[in-house]
C-alpha cells in the first residue's frame, strides 16, 4: 500500500477511536456505569483495522463478549476462592468460546477485568455494560466504514459480480491440463473394462 493511503488509513482510524472513546467516556458520565474497558478498546481495534477479519464479525464481538462477562459473573457468586474462580473462568471462555463459535480474542480479558473489579457489584453492573459496549462498536464501525471505506461492516468474502457471469457462462466440459494429466494404465483399464 503506497504510504499516502496508509497514511490517510491510520489518521482516520485514529480519529474514530479518539471519537469513539470521548463518546463513551461521556456516557458512562451519563449513565453511571462503565461502558468503557480495555477489552472493548481492543475490540475496537480489530472493528476499525481488520474488519474483514473472521473474529472481527458483529456475532462474535457480541456474543463473545457476552459469554466470557456472563460466565465471570457466575463464577464470582459460585466460586468462593478468586484464584480458582479466575482460573476456571479464564480457562472455561476459551472453550466456549471455541464451542459456540462466538471467538473474540478481546473477550477472552473480561475474565481478567472482572476478577479486578470490585467483587459487591450487582451482576448487572458488569453485564449491561458488556452488552451496551459491544453494540456501540458494532454499530459505530458499521458507520465509520460505511462513511469512510465505502464499504459496509461487516466485511464478507463475495464475489464479484463478474466472476459469477463468466462462472456461468464458461461450459461445464472439463479443462485440457486435467484431462493430461490421466494415468495411462488408468486409461488403459478403463478400455479394458468396455
Amino acid at each position: 500500500m503506497h504510504f499516502k493511503h496508509r497514511l490517510r488509513d491510520a489518521t482516520l482510524a485514529g480519529l474514530a477511536a479518539f471519537t469513539a472513546v470521548i463518546v463513551l467516556s461521556y456516557l458512562k458520565n451519563w449513565t453511571h456505569f462503565m461502558v468503557l474497558s480495555a477489552p472493548l478498546g481492543a475490540t475496537l481495534v480489530l472493528l476499525l483495522l481488520l474488519p474483514s477479519a473472521p473474529l472481527s464479525r458483529p456475532k462474535h464481538v457480541i456474543l463473545g463478549h457476552l459469554l466470557t462477562t456472563v460466565l465471570s459473573v457466575i463464577g464470582l457468586k459460585f466460586i468462593p476462592d478468586p484464584m480458582i474462580g479466575l482460573a476456571v473462568c479464564f480457562g472455561l471462555s476459551f472453550t466456549l468460546m471455541v464451542l459456540t463459535d462466538t471467538l473474540h480474542p478481546p473477550a477472552g480479558a473480561n475474565p481478567i477485568l472482572i476478577y479486578l473489579a470490585d467483587p459487591d457489584l450487582v451482576p448487572l453492573d458488569f453485564i449491561l455494560p458488556t452488552l451496551f459496549g459491544t453494540l456501540f462498536m458494532v454499530g459505530f464501525a458499521s458507520v465509520y466504514h460505511y462513511i469512510f471505506t465505502h464499504r459496509r461492516y461487516p466485511f464478507g468474502s463475495k464475489v464479484p459480480k463478474a466472476s459469477k457471469v463468466e462462472e456461468a457462462a464458461s461450459p461445464s466440459e472439463p479443462s485440457t491440463a486435467n484431462a493430461s494429466s490421466v494415468d495411462p494404465r488408468a486409461e488403459s483399464r478403463i478400455k479394458d473394462s468396455y
